[in-house]
């Protein structure tokens, strides 16, 4: 009995083993996708009235739940974290400088895609995504922190989901890249989408999703697509700040 037990526990742990990467990817895809349900952890603690919230108050339970999706996704993933980071420290300087030259290059053409598309759609008329507009009127009330939360915090929860996750189950390099970075741009334009012709926001979307995706690959290095996706987004804030007078 107690051999066909421990059997049984053996084979148990084993098939657990085998299908963890694919349980740890779709528990981290519904983790990204229902992150605003931490939220109402404060809403709850404080009786906040969800009917008469101000921009200020959204924005502080905004980044209360990227913080919270953001330690859970370092927890799920702490051990390719930890592997990636004694990989990149142990990396000889010509490898490190390749590495680098290369992530440069692809979010180069990643931005200058992105830049084009939105200057041709900005000529025709189609409002910026909801997206972007969200993001920046959270700027523009809380430039310190949430700045930090669209620099720092946000940047890691989509690398780790969108390409450590996605990476760790697709092992077609053209696979992962395409699906990478078409469904990183879907998720953030579909769920706002007002019309049709929204669609075409995927465009600046996806091609960023689709550098940073290529980054990962190439360099096989979660760091490097986080540092180009931080620059990334920091360029973004900026622009952002000058545009709504913050830093004026």
């Amino acid at each position: 009995m107690k051999d066909f037990f421990k059997e049984f526990m053996d084979e148990t742990i084993a098939m657990f083993k085998s299908y963890s990467k694919y349980l740890k990817f779709i528990f981290v895809i519904f983790l990204f996708l229902f992150s605003s349900l931490f939220q109402l952890i404060p809403i709850s603690l404080f009786n906040i009235d969800v009917n008469n919230m101000t921009i200020l108050t959204k924005t502080y339970l905004t980044i209360f739940s990227s913080c919270v999706v953001m330690l859970i996704a370092i927890i799920i993933f702490h051990k390719e974290l930890k592997k990636d980071l004694s990989s990149l420290l142990k990396m000889k300087k010509d490898k490190l400088l390749v590495n680098l030259d290369t992530s440069f290059r692809y979010w180069l053409i990643g931005l200058i895609i992105m830049l084009g598309s939105n200057f041709i759609l900005n000529k025709l008329g189609l409002d910026m995504a909801s997206n972007d507009k969200s993001v920046r009127s959270m700027l523009e009330v809380s430039p310190f922190l949430f700045g930090i939360c669209a620099t720092i915090i946000m940047p890691l929860t989509e690398e780790l989901t969108f390409r450590m996750g996605f990476r760790s189950i697709i092992k077609n390099k053209w696979l992962f890249v395409f699906l990478s970075g078409i469904i990183f741009g879907s998720i953030h334009v579909l769920p706002n989408m007002a019309n049709i012709v929204d669609l075409l926001n995927l465009v600046p979307y996806c091609s960023m999703g689709l550098s940073l995706a290529n980054i990962y690959a190439d360099t096989d290095n979660i760091y490097f697509s986080y540092l180009f996706h931080i620059i990334h987004n920091v360029i973004t804030a900026f622009t952002a700040f000058l545009l709504a007078g913050v830093i004026l």
